[in-house]
């Protein structure tokens, strides 16, 4: 992303600026964010009572961003303030002690000089040098900076009247901006910012089956500087290495490659978004990969099942192939709705984000296969997978055309 113009701007005297949450404290936090869009130039005010953990920083957070940072002493508002009055371009200006949404320092840049979103009393803004000197006059210890911007004339928005639809994580979530008073505030937000690193609607096995091993997973490797991009690879490797473990015959083997690349795919996705560590490159290559990773999972375990012999005209290669068939034209139907609607078919209604717990998916159908593999009863485990992603794509197909019909306009009475 090109440098965005301008300067952050952080308060960080509050001892709440320097507490941990998720691998970092809440300044790198916002410096990372602000990094992501494009702003390379920061200046840092603490206070003696912050000073020490503030500039606890990640050992990789130089490595991923290049970030010119400034670390100022101060015991009260004046530094902050002198400093602002002398703005000669915009100031990103961010508390602290605040905990925000990874969109609104987005919303603030692409928005331009002038823009503010508030919180009762807490605030970030995004001002030109003549917006940085009316508020240089107006904030005091003492004040709210929201109060103290409203003040200036800078009209603000609440974050919550931002569009709440995030695309790259193909769901709806209201952004938030909060203030950490006391360590027992972090408790909250831990979990906040935990559930919104899911991609997508996440369906029961995600949710009840390894929901605690990831985040354990994820909350210590949060702790360290290894890059999302090691599991991401690994995660490729092992759902990749299945495919031949499945058309060998060595099901169990299959198996646990095929969990250990999942559950590694759901830690490196969580790992970059709580880090702020994320790579374009890595996450189009695990994109890419998924499908058709899935897809050879279905012939290979057919290949076994059928004695290599899937062109034949036999119960078992016929299952393959319609699981195979289903499985893509289910792909096609729900990127043409995506296309059409701009949403997700699988949570365009509470009932496809209820369907979507239990739809033919990647984890719904390894559970399938786990439990025929545990029985010895892989055949079966083949046809009941087959069976499922039929009924699964005749869902989606139906609502695709319900919602069609649904939003046609009507037609004029004659």
């Amino acid at each position: 992303m090109a440098a965005a113009r301008g300067t952050v701007y952080i308060d960080a005297r509050q001892p709440a600026a320097g507490w941990g949450l998720w691998g970092m404290n809440l300044v790198e936090r916002q410096l990372r964010q602000a990094a992501l869009q494009g702003l390379v130039r920061a200046r840092v005010w603490i206070s003696e009572g912050s000073r020490q953990e503030v500039l606890r920083l990640r050992g990789d957070l130089e490595r991923i961003f290049p970030l010119q940072l400034e670390v100022l002493p101060a015991a009260d508002q004046t530094p902050l303030s002198a400093a602002l009055a002398q703005a000669d371009a915009p100031v990103l200006l961010l508390q602290g002690d605040l905990v925000g949404d990874d969109r609104l320092i987005g919303h603030l840049i692409k928005s331009g000089p002038g823009t503010v979103l508030a919180e009762g009393e807490q605030a970030i803004a995004y001002l030109g040098p003549q917006h940085a000197r009316d508020l240089a006059s107006h904030w005091q210890d003492g004040v709210p900076l929201a109060t103290a911007l409203k003040a200036a004339g800078l009209p603000t928005r609440r974050p919550a009247e931002l569009d709440p639809y995030v695309p790259s994580l193909r769901l709806t979530m209201p952004p938030y901006l909060v203030q950490v008073r006391a360590r027992e505030d972090l408790r909250p937000l831990d979990r906040l910012l935990y559930h919104r690193t899911f991609k997508g609607v996440i369906d029961t096995i995600a949710r009840h089956g390894y929901y605690h091993l990831v985040r354990w997973l994820t909350r210590q490797l949060s702790r360290t500087s290894l890059s999302p991009n090691l599991f991401t690879a690994l995660s490729i490797l092992a759902i990749w290495a299945a495919v031949p473990c499945f058309a060998l015959g060595q099901l169990g083997l299959g198996v646990l490659c095929a969990w250990a690349g999942v559950i590694l795919d759901s830690v490196d996705g969580k790992l970059a978004r709580l880090t702020l560590h994320l790579s374009e490159a890595m996450g189009a290559l695990e994109h890419l990969s998924a499908m058709p990773g899935l897809g050879l999972w279905f012939v290979a375990l057919g290949w076994h099942c059928t004695g290599g012999e899937l062109l034949r005209e036999t119960p078992l290669a016929l299952a393959t192939w319609t699981l195979v068939g289903a499985f893509v034209l289910d792909k096609v139907v729900s990127a043409t709705f995506k296309k059409r609607h701009r949403r997700e078919i699988f949570d365009y209604r509470p009932l496809d984000a209820a369907f979507h717990l239990v739809a033919a998916r990647r984890n719904v159908s390894l559970l399938q296969l786990s439990a025929g593999v545990l029985l010895g009863e892989p055949h079966l485990a083949l046809v009941l997978m087959a069976a499922w992603m039929v009924f699964t794509l005749a869902f989606h197909a139906g609502r695709w055309l319900w919602v069609e019909v649904e939003q046609r306009p009507a037609t004029p009475n004659a």
